[in-house]
């Protein structure tokens, strides 16, 4: 049996993974730990310039500022490996770059876990509108079955 946990940091996915270790324990199942990193471009926006052309990221990489994310992105999973050690559980890692509501639905097709436990950052019917959630979507576009805990 394999469980798919999403880690972002947040509360929400502290609490999935807790919620997948009361599940993976009796059935000494694995855990795939999942931290996405979102691409540089999409922490800094496009603008435009008075000409009307669009700039952005692209073109000016900056391999420092990468690393640390991709550094942030395995201390979270890091953390979260600890957390399954300390349970005596079985997992491991997987650090990918891209949007993370697509990313964690490919890798689900990928690995084929039994279920993806998401976390729900309890966003309102409002927030929900214009940020989106990640929940939702994986919940809707999935190829596994999904638990989304609050």
């Amino acid at each position: 049996m394999k469980f798919l946990v999403p880690i972002d940091g947040s509360q929400a996915s502290e609490n999935a993974l807790a919620k997948a270790l009361t599940f993976a324990n009796p059935l000494k199942a694995e855990i795939v730990l999942l931290t996405v990193v979102e691409p540089l471009s999409s922490y800094i926006p496009e603008v435009m310039l008075p000409t009307g052309d669009w700039v952005g990221w692209r073109g000016l990489p900056d391999i420092e500022l990468e690393r640390k994310i991709l550094s942030a992105g395995q201390a979270l999973l890091q953390k979260a490996q600890d957390t399954c050690q300390a349970a005596q559980m079985d997992s491991r890692t997987r650090l990918e770059t891209g949007q993370p509501r697509d990313v964690i639905c490919y890798v689900a097709k990928e690995e084929s876990p039994d279920l993806v436990i998401v976390g729900s950052r309890g966003l309102g019917s409002v927030e929900r509108l214009m940020l989106g959630s990640v929940s939702d979507y994986v919940v809707h576009h999935c190829a596994s079955p999904v638990l989304v805990v609050r």
